[in-house]
């Protein structure tokens, strides 16, 4: 339990048709995008390769990363076997050649920043270590003395990254595709059966006390906040904020919750969760699921959540759905676990808004604890892509972006607001996947995963 429960106020009574809610007052070097190899699996260190063994010798320490002795060489391959190293002595930052990736473009151990394909798929950084630079793990750019050897991946060099896809569907084992080039082919729902976020709103006393059940359910979801009734609050701010590293997403609910959409307003809260979170709130839920929000969200988010109700509908791929109008399911008060399971929809995105799971301060319409559990984990084991409303809206804003009829690449140029570092994942039938002229892997979980800020593909 990561917090006690804390008092509220109650807010006037507000239109009905909006859905009066009842609240209480709780509260990395840029990104490279030709290193384009996005991972299914969550990253080590920063984001950095696990280097192969390279050939070592010791380096001298000095500002100017001089010799290297026999010029260890960084790039393992993506199946975690050792790559020999350059022979000859390194010389300043440049080193030997490295392996041959799983991609099959070889890295230069001696260059800060370029290691080789790590496990995961992703494209690897320098872990400090490689001809030239001598030293373990050194901070890429950095001197150090030692001997020259393993890129462990905690050096200080970027690849790109895929943020929104740190789950996979459990099928693996899929080998790539071996026909013609061509065939270029976004998934839907990033290759579940299916998408389901689970949202809840106002910050109410049950959420956090009832958190580690809903974490236990394997599903990632999001917390729409509102700034007012967190402001002060210490301890309950640090608890929504414990959630991030478990892959739980902190969004914007207005700083005030008003029905009426105001710009500054919903900046304000912007402004407090970045300050008091650490976190940018990509997505908005209108208070009241007022529809006036879907003229103001545009100027600071890439898409906002309302209307809600128990006719909402489900989301289809690449439908016409407005992201600023996406539609939400508002369970009844006391709603069964069946009732939340029979809204899900294969090969759609259901969307649901719960407010809490009991009537602590007048929480609006709670649903039991074990009612939501039993259905996230029925979402979870039914295939479902269970995550949070940000990572599923710009996977879904990222496929309509990528023509239907494309076959052998793609450009597209990405929203206003639209988040950094995510991705979509693609099959062909066959040929070599590539974006800014480096390889993306094969994932055996049947996919590659290619990068939305890269802003084109090419199968070739």
């Amino acid at each position: 339990m990561l917090v006690s429960h804390v008092s509220r106020f109650t807010l006037p009574s507000e239109r009905s048709e909006a859905l009066l809610y009842s609240k209480h007052l709780v509260s990395a070097a840029a990104l490279l995008l030709s290193m384009v190899a996005c991972s299914s699996a969550t990253p080590t260190g920063d984001d950095a390769g696990a280097g192969g063994t390279g050939a070592g010798g010791t380096g001298a320490s000095g500002a100017a990363l001089a010799t290297g002795g026999s010029g260890g060489s960084l790039g393992g391959s993506s199946a975690g076997t050792s790559s020999a190293g350059g022979s000859g002595a390194g010389s300043g930052l440049t080193g030997g050649a490295g392996g041959t990736s799983a991609g099959g473009s070889v890295s230069f151990g001696g260059i800060p920043g370029a290691g080789g394909t790590s496990a995961a798929g992703r494209s690897g950084t320098g872990g400090g270590s490689g001809a030239g630079m001598g030293g373990t793990s050194a901070a890429a750019g950095a001197p150090s003395t030692g001997t020259g050897g393993v890129g462990s991946g905690t050096g200080g060099g970027t690849a790109a990254k895929c943020d929104n896809l740190s789950l996979a569907p459990s099928k693996t084992g899929v080998a790539a595709p071996t026909g013609a080039a061509g065939g270029l082919k976004v998934l839907d729902w990033a290759g579940f059966t299916g998408a389901v976020s689970f949202t809840f709103d106002d910050n109410t006393p049950s959420q956090l006390p009832d958190y580690n059940q809903l974490k236990a359910t394997g599903a990632h979801f999001t917390w729409f906040v509102v700034g007012s009734w967190l402001s002060g609050n210490a301890s309950t701010i640090s608890g929504y904020k414990a959630t991030i590293a478990d892959g739980q997403e902190l969004a914007n609910h207005t700083y005030s919750h008003q029905s009426a959409g105001s710009e500054s307003d919903l900046s304000k809260n912007e402004s407090f969760i970045m300050t008091n979170l650490g976190v940018n709130a990509n997505s908005m839920a209108a208070p009241n699921c007022d529809q006036s929000w879907s003229s103001v969200a545009p100027n600071v988010l890439f898409q906002n959540r309302g209307p809600c109700g128990n006719s909402a509908a489900a989301v289809s791929p690449r439908d016409s759905t407005s992201p600023f109008l996406l539609p939400a399911y508002l369970p009844n008060t006391g709603a069964s676990a069946a009732t939340l399971q029979g809204t899900f929809q294969t090969g759609k995105w259901r969307i649901f808004v719960i407010h809490g799971f009991d009537s602590q301060n007048g929480t609006y319409q709670p649903v039991p604890i074990d009612s939501v559990t039993t259905a996230m984990t029925a979402a979870v084991s039914g295939g479902y892509w269970t995550e949070g409303i940000s990572n599923v809206g710009a996977y879904w804003q990222g496929q309509k972006l990528i023509s239907a009829s494309a076959t052998t690449s793609a450009t597209w140029t990405l929203p206003a607001h639209f988040p950094k570092n995510t991705c979509v994942r693609i099959t062909t039938t066959g040929g070599t996947v590539t974006q800014s002229g480096k390889t993306i892997p094969w994932d055996p979980h049947g996919y590659y995963q290619i990068s939305l800020d890269a802003g084109s593909v090419t199968v070739q």
